[in-house]
């Protein structure tokens, strides 16, 4: 569903953050991009859904090349591709149900979102995508009142608003405690496997990437050093990967 062909992004500083980075990506995979702090993660991740433009190279999505779409082109194909941050991005003063209703924004309006002006077949869809993550009973509570496990949930069913076929996540669980990592991991491995939505995923420890993902690549300064399964990362890949003075922590 995604292919990625010879990928390069230059930022105006000359520093060069992605280095002919070419996959594929199938549909209905969890595929997990694991790296350094600065080897090109979050920069792929917002090149593939254009916040970032690619200084060269094609993204081709559901057959079309994305890096030459403008307009309502480019809007039509962004809606098929949600994103969660690592910093959630809500808005703290507003209720659960408000937040997720966000992730309609596209097709309801700047003015009527502000308005409040909601029918009930939205809020339906917005309570059932509340529900997914595990929130159900809370859609009145307060962002800002949300553990922060919680408001990663939902920021992940305010991407679910766009009824997205692929769902990027950069660093999804980075601003977490390790013990409330798994729980937002498995949401996401829930909307994989039982809604059929493709996953791209940036962490950084590995025993995340083995419980959770099925085909991993590796980013270093840039450059793809790995592609194959979780478990072909042994302790020489590691090193290869995060340098040989890395120690592997685990998230139980």
């Amino acid at each position: 569903m995604l292919k990625i062909e010879n990928l390069n992004k230059i930022y105006p500083n000359g520093c060069q953050a992605l280095k002919n980075v070419a996959f594929d990506v199938k549909k209905g995979e969890f595929l997990v991009i694991i790296g350094l702090s600065g080897s090109g993660k979050s920069t792929l991740l917002r090149c593939i859904n254009k916040i970032h433009e690619p200084t060269s190279g094609r993204i081709i999505f559901g057959g079309k090349d994305i890096t030459t779409l403008k307009g309502k082109h480019l809007r039509e194909a962004r809606s098929e591709i949600g994103m969660v941050f690592q910093h959630f991005n809500l808005i703290p003063r507003r209720t659960v149900l408000t937040n997720v209703m966000a992730g309609n924004l596209a097709r309801m309006g700047i003015m009527r979102s502000l308005m409040g002006l909601y029918s009930e077949g939205e809020k339906n869809s917005t309570r059932e995508k509340i529900k997914i993550v595990g929130l159900d009973g809370k859609e009145d509570v307060r962002a800002d009142n949300l553990s922060g496990g919680q408001q990663q949930r939902v920021a992940i069913a305010r991407a679910l608003m766009q009824n997205p076929s692929l769902l990027l996540a950069d660093e999804p669980v980075a601003s977490l405690d390790p013990a409330t990592s798994h729980s937002v991991m498995r949401y996401l491995e829930k909307i994989n496997k039982e809604m059929g939505i493709t996953v791209i995923c940036n962490l950084h420890f590995l025993s995340l990437v083995r419980q959770y993902a099925s085909r991993v690549i590796a980013l270093k300064a840039g450059e793809m050093v790995f592609e194959g399964s979780p478990s072909q990362i042994d302790e020489q890949w590691f090193k290869r990967i995060y340098g040989e003075d890395a120690m592997e922590v685990t998230i139980h």
